[in-house]
């Protein structure tokens, strides 16, 4: 295996045999210069497969977060039936370094399906607890049970991928493509299509575009933060407003609240001006 990137001491972009990028976990593995070899007894685990849209994030995310999302997946991979996407260690390394931001704004998003997750996937859920003992552990964070089920939806949602071998289309791209430009417009910025907000973006959009053609939004019956984030964000709003009414004519479906709350928070996070042109 050939090292040709490193992402963190423990963590290297590799080439197999056969040329195919792999991300490889192994103690110590990242600490020498690139390109060199390392043999196959020092790699712990790999992922083949990774969308270069979650390869760009890696260097954004904590090598902390990424080897603990590493640890999570692979006790997810020990106890599902299913195989899941090795996309998730990336994204869910994600979710918890938003989750653990949205917890020191004291930002709290409750998700009333919960009761639906803990009844339909016990195994996911037992998935999720194992994740909050393991944060709880290394980083001393405390989540509440909604987390729990959070991190089940993206252990779900990994499920779908690995058995559907990422079935975004075409139109999928073109939808997308169209929503950025729509939001570079209103802001008058350029986004910067190498940067991690934008992987981060582009990956929202695809799983939204994915409960909306299964019609499984995200539900919720407390609106008071989504009202409190569009008196406090108006421009946002305003955008959110067009894109859904774009989804609505191309889709025939419309976005709930709780799907454009998520949204106006990772449009803002596209708009972070380190990853814009004014």
């Amino acid at each position: 295996m050939r090292v040709i990137r490193n992402i963190n001491n423990n963590v290297a972009l590799c080439l197999d045999g056969n040329g195919n990028e792999v991300v490889a976990f192994g103690k110590g593995i990242g600490f020498k210069k690139p390109p060199y070899d390392i043999e196959l007894n020092q790699i712990q685990r790999t992922y083949w497969g990774i969308d270069k849209i979650n390869l760009s994030m890696i260097n954004s995310i904590s090598p902390e977060l990424l080897e603990i999302s590493d640890e999570i997946v692979n006790f997810a991979r020990m106890k599902l039936e299913n195989p899941v996407s090795s996309n998730i260690v990336f994204t869910l390394a994600d979710h918890i370094g938003f989750a653990i931001e949205r917890q020191r704004k004291n930002m709290v998003v409750r998700l009333p399906i919960v009761q639906d997750i803990k009844c339909l996937f016990g195994t996911e859920m037992e998935i999720g607890r194992y994740a909050l003992k393991l944060l709880k552990i290394k980083l001393k964070i405390f989540f509440d049970d909604d987390e729990v089920a959070y991190i089940a939806l993206h252990i779900i949602n990994a499920e779908a991928m690995g058995q559907d071998k990422r079935k975004e289309t075409k139109q999928d791209e073109v939808i997308i493509q169209e929503i950025v430009e729509q939001i570079e417009h209103d802001f008058q910025i350029e986004v910067n299509k190498e940067g991690f907000s934008y992987s981060r973006f582009v990956s929202h959009m695809y799983y939204l575009l994915r409960r909306g053609k299964k019609n499984q939004f995200l539900q919720s019956e407390d609106s008071q933060l989504y009202r409190t984030t569009i008196d406090s964000y108006p421009d946002t709003y305003s955008c959110v407003l067009k894109i859904k009414e774009y989804l609505k004519q191309t889709m025939q479906w419309d976005m709930t609240e709780e799907e454009s709350f998520y949204l106006m928070l990772h449009i803002n996070r596209l708009c972070d001006r380190e990853d814009c042109y004014q």
